[in-house]
């Protein structure tokens, strides 16, 4: 529902580990009227042609959500490659803490590569398939949750061996691997990109009901 921000009172709750920059506070409304115009639901007809809003609710979020997690994935890397290049470890010096840099880079980059498949498909499957069964949006359930999985696996990894790879460097907050390594688990901590999704993805195989109205 679209109402004035004035009528809403924001209770300041999110105190949390990671993602704090969201500011996803509570919001409460008393006593308020809102006009059927300024409302909106997962089950209204489709109004707007364009293929991208055809596309189920499910399908446009999960997306946003992977590339997110990539793009912090990405900065923790460049993050590690510029603490490597200024520092050398007491205990080994001998052993800089690039060395392991390739192997590290390499799932955040696969990850990356599936981003333009997955949110190229969901469009022009809308526009093939306009009417399509729940079968059909199971299917872009299931691409979906493909694209969240570098969120989960891909991005989470590369996030942690970074992490793990800057030493007492990454634990200062003024360190942007502390940040990522927060929010990149807090991120996947979402219904969007968590494992759940696939028991709703797992229904509708078995010819169910989904038991969401995002599908």
């Amino acid at each position: 529902m679209l109402l004035p921000a004035a009528a809403c009172e924001i209770i300041d709750t999110w105190t949390v580990g990671g993602l704090r920059g969201t500011g996803s506070h509570d919001v409460v409304v008393r006593d308020l009227f809102v006009p059927i115009g300024y409302g909106s639901g997962f089950a209204d007809p489709y109004i707007l042609p364009e293929p991208r809003y055809r596309i189920p609710p499910f399908s446009r979020v999960i997306p946003g959500l992977g590339a997110m997690a990539l793009g912090i994935a990405r900065t923790a890397i460049e993050t590690l490659g510029e603490i490597a290049g200024a520092k050398t470890p007491r205990a080994r010096p001998r052993c800089s803490a690039i060395r392991p840099m390739p192997r590290f880079a390499r799932p955040s980059r696969v990850a990356r590569a599936l981003r333009p498949a997955i949110s190229v498909r969901q469009p022009q499957s809308a526009v093939a398939h306009p009417d399509r069964d729940r079968r059909g949006h199971d299917g872009g359930a299931r691409a979906c949750s493909a694209g969240g999985d570098p969120c989960r696996s891909s991005a989470v990894q590369a996030v942690d061996l970074m992490y793990v790879a800057g030493g007492a460097s990454s634990l200062y907050t003024g360190c942007l691997l502390e940040r990522a390594f927060r929010d990149v688990h807090a991120m996947t901590q979402h219904i969007g990109v968590h494992p759940r999704v696939m028991q709703t993805t797992g229904r509708v195989l078995f010819g169910l009901e989904p038991d969401t109205p995002l599908l």
